[in-house]
């Protein structure tokens, strides 16, 4: 398995599509402060938009276009002027999402809204590691080719109703994060963190040795060796990258597994805790609580605070 699929498959996303504008021009969207763990996502499938993000900064969007915001920052999407906006309304439609639309006049602007959902480890360990914003332009980019098919498929599933529409749906929303985050590393300088360790060549192989095997005991020495690189210079350059040590990354990943484990299967604390690279059950429930917040017993023993089951693991809609 590919290092992002390893660090995807650690991280519970649920994803949401509930929401299809078709707004003329004139037209104000504003969406307000998400809730924690809640990235608003809009694409862009028809005409063109602006979006004022967090910060003040003004982006232009054409069909294509995806915007995220992984904080949750409040944000405007509009076309034409401000003051001449009209009402956007609901509008009866295909009942798979909630249709939204005004009375301008002016360009007809399509967009697909929904939201990406962080659950436990990825708002802890995935959700840090994105910006306040993030762009990603599909039109013209053949290398992008398949996002911007999922994208036309959104499209043509919720402007119909045709049979099984809520499930197509809801796979290819599914898969809408993975694609997304892989097309976003394709174009951009990650913040400091996981994705940065994850896009560094240099570095890369070494996140990938503890994402393999999180319970092997690592030693800065075998990850430098890996990287073929110095323990002093390795050490550094980890630390300027990750904006962690070596060991601080190496126990949020074993924290992230030995959460899947204790979720997902019914082997004793003692069993998970050796795997997870902890001779000492004692020393792993001290770490465990201070990464989760709860022991793991009552990790197990609380669903809420567990990942959901199988069928809804990384990516797949709960809402």
């Amino acid at each position: 398995m590919d290092t992002l699929s390893r660090l995807l498959s650690l991280c519970t996303l649920r994803t949401t599509l509930d929401i299809r504008c078709s707004l003329a021009a004139p037209w104000v969207l504003d969406d307000p402060p998400a809730a924690p763990g809640v990235a608003p996502y809009h694409l862009i499938v028809d005409g063109h938009a602006a979006v004022d993000a967090p910060g003040g900064e003004r982006l232009e969007l054409g069909a294509g276009d995806i915007v995220v915001f992984p904080h949750g920052g409040a944000h405007r999407l509009h076309a034409g002027p401000a003051a001449e906006a009209t009402p956007i309304h609901e509008v009866p439609g295909p009942d798979l999402v909630r249709w939204k639309a005004n009375s301008g006049d002016g360009a007809l602007t399509g967009i697909l809204c929904g939201q990406f959902i962080f659950d436990g480890t990825a708002r802890r360990m995935l959700q840090p590691a994105l910006p306040a914003v993030m762009v990603v332009r599909t039109a013209g980019r053949p290398d992008f080719a398949g996002l911007h098919a999922l994208m036309m498929m959104l499209r043509s599933e919720t402007d119909g109703a045709r049979p099984g529409s809520s499930i197509v749906t809801a796979q290819l929303s599914a898969a809408l994060f993975a694609l997304l985050l892989r097309a976003w590393l394709d174009g951009n300088a990650a913040l400091p963190g996981l994705l940065a360790l994850l896009a560094d060549r240099r570095l890369g192989t070494a996140l990938h040795k503890m994402l393999e095997q999180p319970g092997h005991g690592w030693l800065v020495e075998d990850l430098a060796q890996a990287c073929f690189m110095s323990r002093a210079t390795f050490a550094r350059a980890f630390r300027q990258v990750a904006g962690q040590t070596p060991a601080a990354v190496l126990t949020q990943l074993r924290m992230a597994q030995a959460a899947l484990w204790l979720a997902r299967d019914k082997r004793p604390v003692a069993d998970v805790a050796e795997a997870a690279g902890y001779r000492s059950e004692a020393a792993f429930h001290r770490v465990f609580k201070r990464s989760q917040g709860v022991g793991p017993g009552e990790f197990r023993r609380k669903p809420s605070l567990s990942m959901p089951a199988p069928g809804q693991s990384p990516g797949l809609p709960g809402a």
